[in-house]
């Protein structure tokens, strides 16, 4: 019955909500960990966990709006830029939680569509960041009306790069895993590697919707996992909660009002739900003068050099933030000269 589960939902992107409200399980004995309730982030983005009563089965969700609404606008991405990072983003998110604070989760969409890839990194603080490679692309929707993000991403892989901080090093130890991309529309390929690669068995959901005007008005995913020890009854119920929230996208969850919580519910319900505490998803910093001195010092002297002979001035446009250093040839003779010998 579990794999029966992950074979009927691992190419499912879109569900809805039972017609219920938000239910929030109590328990005699709570897990050890388990936070109580905070109140509203100042953003309205909510990142929120929980656990069956009987520590089965994990769930997670998110709402992100203004956090994908932010990122992309920042990047000037049309619509299909937008749902196509937003969605990478919030996967990104939903496999970082549970990291080490600055360890973190890099998912690379390399397909050949005009995209020209998708890029997302988040670490155990909820701090998230991305790029796409061509933001301005736009594209004929779907038959039913929808973004068509697979075709802007394409064929391709699907990287994964994790950091992990072992105990002892002084720089984080990395792993990377390569997956042929099968739908290329983010979530499911994100839950595919999941199923194959971390042997991770459960549904994953990521949905950003565009309005007329162009800007993202809701952004919202979630996922839940199967594990090892959950028994056939509580496949069985989370089954028959998956195939109950068959009819809404995660954007219309958001547009209905759910929170994160009322998603959690939902997916476990029945499973009498442990919450932990809610946290804000932010934008990662990415980007400082020193950040952009490295970048410099990585090329080749020679090359700064011509550049400087070329331009009166050097930029540095961050990828992520759009963000530009401007750097005059005084401030670079003055840096570079420290440990190297003038270049003019």
């Amino acid at each position: 019955a579990m794999s029966s589960m992950m074979k009927a939902t691992v190419l499912i992107a879109v569900f809805a909500h039972a017609s219920q409200g938000s239910r929030v399980g109590t328990a005699r004995r709570a897990h050890p960990m388990l936070l109580r309730a905070t109140g509203a982030t100042t953003t309205g983005d909510e990142f929120r966990s929980c656990i069956s009563r009987d520590g089965s089965v994990s769930a997670k969700a998110i709402v992100a709006t203004t956090l994908v609404a932010d990122l992309t606008g920042k990047q000037g991405c049309l619509p299909l830029a937008s749902a196509a990072l937003g969605r990478a983003m919030i996967c990104a998110l939903l496999c970082a939680d549970g990291v080490k604070g600055e360890e973190s989760v890099q998912l690379r969409f390399n397909g050949d569509g005009p995209l020209r890839g998708v890029l997302a990194i988040a670490n155990g603080n909820l701090e998230v960041k991305g790029y796409v490679g061509n933001p301005r692309v736009a594209l004929p929707p779907k038959p039913n009306g929808k973004i068509d993000v697979s075709a802007g991403v394409g064929k391709g892989q699907l990287f994964v790069v994790r950091t992990k901080q072992l105990p002892g090093e002084d720089d984080p130890s990395i792993y990377s895993s390569i997956t042929e991309l099968t739908s290329s529309e983010i979530a499911e390929d994100v839950n595919q590697y999941l199923a194959e690669s971390e042997q991770k068995q459960g549904a994953l959901a990521a949905g950003v919707f565009v309005g007329g005007d162009q800007a993202v008005s809701a952004a919202c995913g979630w996922q839940v996992q199967l594990l090892p020890f959950a028994d056939e009854a509580t496949v069985a119920r989370l089954e028959q909660n998956l195939a109950a929230l068959a009819d809404l996208s995660p954007t219309k969850m958001v547009q209905a009002g759910m929170r994160p919580s009322d998603i959690l519910s939902a997916l476990l319900d029945g499973l009498e739900p442990e919450f932990f505490d809610a946290r804000e998803p932010t934008a990662q910093p990415c980007c400082s003068d020193e950040r952009a001195w490295r970048t410099l010092a990585l090329l080749p002297r020679a090359e700064v050099a011509q550049i400087m002979r070329e331009n009166d001035k050097i930029e540095i446009r961050c990828e992520f933030c759009t963000t530009t250093r401007t750097l005059t040839h005084e401030q670079i003779r003055e840096r570079l000269a420290m440990d190297s010998p003038p270049l003019l």
